[in-house]
């Protein structure tokens, strides 16, 4: 028994290695591909508009632009515990978060060209993707923690249910007189 546990805990290691030092690092890179892409298209969409453009459109183009390149130095930081985290940090401190968030997306609806939002909206769709990536082997290792407790959550429920039931019956049943005392007491008055 214990040699079975050795191999799986072994197996286990190997496929955390290979996910975590080959699979994650080329994932990542293919990302930062992505969102340099990205940015060099923004950034030669705002050459070709520049003299032709307000401030708050060239500042969109900045805005995103900068959040492009904080992006790529941090694609490592995008796992499930640092969304978790970052999510009871905004509900603390939302007032400031929410005029924040509401500040850029006015100056993204308010920009002259389309290219920022589209390119916002393109960077967000690679940052979902490296987060399931990034996540996904913590995913693996809970996932049988959470099938057993909804298995055996679900066998509670049923196990309720019939011994609920299985009562019922019992308290119903001892209402009604069985069939067969009918025929016995109609035989004796007979």
């Amino acid at each position: 028994m214990m040699q079975y546990i050795g191999v799986m805990f072994f197996v286990v290691c190997i496929v955390h290695y290979v996910y975590q030092a080959i699979i994650l690092p080329s994932f990542r890179q293919s990302a930062r591909d992505e969102l340099f892409v990205l940015r060099d298209k923004l950034r030669a969409r705002l050459i070709e508009v520049q003299g032709t453009c307000d401030k708050k459109t060239i500042r969109a183009f900045k805005e995103v632009d900068t959040g492009i390149n904080r992006s790529l130095n941090r694609l490592h930081m995008l796992t499930f515990s640092n969304f978790v985290r970052t999510t009871i940090h905004i509900e603390e401190s939302s007032k400031e978060y929410e005029v924040s968030r509401k500040k850029f997306h006015s100056l993204l609806d308010n920009a002259k060209d389309e290219t920022p939002l589209e390119t916002f909206h393109e960077v967000g769709k690679v940052l979902h993707k490296v987060l399931a990536m990034n996540s996904f082997m913590f995913v693996v290792y809970v996932l049988p923690f959470v099938l057993a407790f909804k298995f055996i959550g679900t066998l509670y429920r049923r196990t309720k249910k019939a011994t609920d039931y299985m009562l019922d019956m019992t308290m119903v049943a001892r209402n009604i007189k069985p069939a067969y005392e009918h025929v016995s007491n109609e035989r004796l008055t007979a």
